[in-house]
């Protein structure tokens, strides 16, 4: 998987053969990336980070730090040997559950999670990460089309996945 922008363009991101992930799709991620605008200079938080790609792209695009959230040590061991590909100095790495992770954490400007299909309580989840979004920052969550929530302020669709956001 490549990284589609910024000043890593092109960089690979290493995924394990016979990986249980499920990376976001490169027109979902463009599409996200795109939409939020600008993230110079932000801090962001992926949460559920799976392979990293979206943390990796954000680092691309200008974040000023990236912050990764992934359960399976398997998965983060493959972010942290990722990341010493990017000529970066600001990732962070927690194996941690991203639920009680987002409710212990700092505020961030940007909030990506993208956690196991129909695993989680999205607005349970969405309530809680709302609290750790800085004024003017951005929620999105990642789901399944058969998973939705109210209260959102935007979702897109990707063949059978949806983003939702919430703005603050």
């Amino acid at each position: 998987m490549k990284i589609l922008s910024g000043k890593f363009k092109n960089f690979k991101v290493d995924i394990r053969k016979n990986s249980s992930l499920r990376p976001t799709t490169s027109i979902c991620r463009k599409s996200f990336f795109d939409s939020i605008g600008s993230i110079d200079g932000l801090n962001f938080l992926d949460l559920f980070s799976g392979s990293g790609v979206n943390g990796f792209e954000a680092a691309s695009r200008g974040a000023k730090k990236v912050t990764f959230v992934e359960i399976d040590g398997n998965h983060l061991n493959s972010i942290i040997k990722n990341a010493k590909n990017f000529p970066y100095e600001e990732f962070s790495f927690f194996k941690r559950d991203a639920n009680r992770f987002i409710k212990k954490s700092d505020k961030y400007d940007i909030i990506f999670a993208d956690p196991p299909y129909g695993h989680i309580n999205i607005k349970e989840f969405a309530d809680d990460a709302l609290e750790k979004i800085n004024p003017n920052g951005i929620l999105v969550v990642e789901c399944s089309e058969k998973e939705s929530v109210e209260g959102c302020d935007k979702i897109t669709k990707f063949g059978d996945t949806k983003l939702l956001y919430w703005k603050k």
